[in-house]
C-alpha cells in the first residue's frame, strides 16, 4: 500500500528501479505510525515483480501472487522480539547468496534495522559493501542514531516526512473519520497510522479526547489520582507524553517554572515506566497528582 504522503518517492524509486539504477541498500527512515513498513512492502513486491509498471506491481504475474499469499520464496522478512543477533543476519545473508528462485530479484526486509546487534551490525557489512547480485536490503528505522555508522554509510538514506495536516486530515476523512481536529492530531503526533488506530479503536482504547476530559474532571476535583492511574496503567506511557506535551505548551505560554518542573517530572516517569516489572499505577498516581494542583 502507497500512502498519499509516499507517492513522489515511490515513483522516484520506481523510475530507478525500470533503469536498473535502484541501489542494493536503501535505509528507510521516519517516524513511528508513519507507515514505513507498507511502504517496503509495496517496494519489494514491485522489485521481485515480473512486469513492474511506473506505478508498481502488476498484481498479476505468479511472483505477485506468491507474494500476495505471503510466501514467496525470494522475499524474507528478518525480525526479532528483541534484538536481531547475528544468527538471524546470518540466516538472511545466506538466503540473499543463493540463486533466486524465481530467477528474477531477491529482497530481504528489516522493519526495525536499530535493533541490530553489533555483532549482526558487523556481519551484515560485507553484503552492503559486495551485494549479490540482484539483491535488494531495505532496512527501516524510527531510529537513526540506534544504528552503526558503517551501517548508515554503506545505505542511501531516505528520510519520510509525516504529511502535513491538510494532507492527513484529507486522508483520515477518506478513511471514515472526518472532522479530526488539529489538537487531536497533535497528540499522537501527527502520525497517520496512530491516529486512525485511536479512532478506530474508540470505546477499546484510552483516546485523547478520553484524556482530555478526565484530566479536566481530575483538575476540578470530580476524579481522585489513584482512581485514573488504575484505570490508565495499561495506557501509561502513552498518558505520561500526552501530559508532558502539556506541560510544554503551558510552559511555552507562561513561562512558569512551575510548568517546566511538570515537563521535568513527566521525562523522568517515562524514564522509570521503561523498566520491567515497575508499579505503573503507582508512577500514575504521582504524576497526576503533580497535575491534580494546578
Amino acid at each position: 500500500m502507497i500512502y498519499p504522503w509516499f507517492t513522489l518517492l515511490f515513483s522516484q524509486l520506481m523510475s530507478r528501479l525500470h533503469k536498473r539504477t535502484l541501489h542494493h541498500a536503501l535505509l528507510l527512515s521516519g517516524p513511528a505510525g508513519l507507515g514505513k513498513q507498507d511502504f517496503a512492502y509495496a517496494l519489494a513486491e514491485s522489485i521481485l515483480c515480473k512486469t513492474p509498471g511506473k506505478t508498481g506491481a502488476c498484481g498479476l504475474c505468479q511472483s505477485c501472487h506468491l507474494f500476495a499469499a505471503g510466501n514467496h520464496p525470494d522475499f524474507h522478512l528478518l525480525t526479532s522480539e528483541k534484538q536481531l543477533g547475528v544468527d538471524k543476519i546470518r540466516e538472511g545473508i545466506g538466503k540473499l547468496a543463493s540463486t533466486a528462485q524465481l530467477g528474477n530479484n531477491k529482497v530481504v526486509v528489516m522493519p526495525q534495522a536499530e535493533t541490530m546487534t553489533e555483532a549482526a551490525a558487523n556481519a551484515l557489512l560485507k553484503t552492503l559493501e559486495e551485494p549479490t547480485r540482484n539483491t535488494y536490503l531495505l532496512l527501516l528505522t524510527s531510529r537513526l542514531n540506534g544504528l552503526l555508522p558503517t551501517i548508515l554509510s554503506r545505505c542511501e538514506k531516505h528520510m519520510l516526512s509525516l504529511p502535513g495536516k491538510s494532507e492527513l486530515q484529507s486522508w483520515l476523512a477518506g478513511e471514515g473519520f472526518p472532522h479530526v481536529t488539529e489538537r487531536y492530531l497533535g497528540a499522537y503526533g501527527y502520525s497517520p497510522l496512530t491516529i486512525k488506530a485511536s479512532l478506530a479503536e474508540k470505546g477499546e482504547k484510552l483516546t485523547y479526547d478520553e484524556f482530555e476530559q478526565a484530566l479536566a474532571d481530575l483538575k476540578n476535583g470530580d476524579v481522585r489520582c489513584s482512581a485514573l492511574a488504575g484505570k490508565w496503567q495499561d495506557d501509561a506511557a502513552q498518558v505520561v507524553t500526552w501530559l508532558q506535551a502539556e506541560a510544554h505548551q503551558a510552559f511555552l505560554k507562561s513561562s512558569a517554572s512551575a510548568d517546566y518542573q511538570r515537563a521535568m517530572r513527566c521525562m523522568e516517569a517515562k524514564q522509570r515506566l521503561a523498566h520491567a516489572g515497575v508499579n505503573k499505577s503507582v508512577i500514575l498516581t504521582g504524576i497526576l497528582t503533580v497535575f491534580s494542583s494546578q
